[in-house]
């Protein structure tokens, strides 16, 4: 297992062109505050240093590498994920990369229309973190990995803020629907505040239609914050899904200063002290 790092500032990078993972740069040590790939934590458990809601543990029934990866266990609806929580989190600060491997069991569910509707959808978040708005000094939720289902099970990934219920929620999604898969697809995220940029990518190709760039203190329809309270990782899903629901795999997360891409990662980071 990689283990979560202990604080440490983050230097702020300056914004990349789109690109793709074959010409990120290297990782070295100092460049990672995250790197997990679960096959030290046993079968059942979640990693040292995160918290967990839901069904989610550790298994051995897939692996993107290794032998283990994190499973969220089939819900209706409702949070299966790991936690990361304050200072570790907050140590991050305001600029990151992200990046895991997700696939899901098929068939893939699909919505359960409310009562007395006959159409209906699945928001879920893969990844997500709490912090306090640049923009309102309130409390959000910012999605930093989601999708969005329909009633054929075809879906958009899309980002998306939950503001108190006075602001409502804003967000933006993908054009093209694609299908949940049961092979290992690579996200990729970065956030940062300095700039109010936003950026996702899905096996090395950038959404367009996710890209943000505000510029510095512009913060409306974004709110990337300047820290996070914490950050979690796994499935939730707002609305029933048909079914036992979602069954979904996790492996080799990892945050970072810069890009990650699919490039290996230091095994031999420890604990920064």
């Amino acid at each position: 297992m990689k283990t979560p790092l202990l604080p440490l500032a983050v230097a702020i990078l300056a914004i990349p062109s789109a690109h793709s993972f074959s010409q990120s740069p290297a990782l070295s040590p100092s460049d990672i505050f995250l790197s997990e790939d679960f096959d030290s934590t046993p079968v059942g458990q979640i990693p040292k240093g995160f918290t967990s809601k839901g069904s989610v543990a550790v298994t051995d029934d897939a692996a993107h590498s290794g032998k283990h990866s994190l499973k969220a266990s089939p819900a209706e609806k409702g949070p299966r994920v790991i936690i990361l929580p304050s200072p570790a989190a907050a140590a991050i600060g305001g600029e990151h990369w992200g990046r895991l491997y997700y696939k899901v069991k098929l068939p893939s569910p699909l919505p359960v229309p409310p009562p007395g509707k006959t159409s209906g959808g699945i928001h879920s978040t893969i990844v997500s973190g709490h912090a306090i708005s640049p923009l309102a000094n309130d409390k959000i939720d910012v999605r930093l990995a989601g999708t969005s289902t329909n009633m054929t099970g075809a879906f958009k990934y899309l980002y998306n803020v939950q503001a108190p219920k006075e602001r409502g929620e804003f967000g933006l999604s993908e054009k093209e629907t694609v299908q949940y898969s049961d092979e290992w697809t690579l996200i990729e995220w970065h956030a940062d505040y300095a700039t109010q940029t936003y950026q996702f990518f899905v096996n090395g190709k950038e959404i367009p239609e996710l890209a943000i760039h505000k510029g510095a203190g512009q913060f409306e329809k974004v709110e990337i914050p300047k820290s996070f309270d914490d950050l979690a990782f796994g499935w939730l899903n707002y609305q029933a899904a048909s079914g036992e629901g979602f069954t979904v795999w996790i492996d080799d997360l990892v945050l970072a200063k810069k890009q990650i891409g699919s490039a290996p990662v230091p095994e031999t980071m420890g604990v920064r002290k």
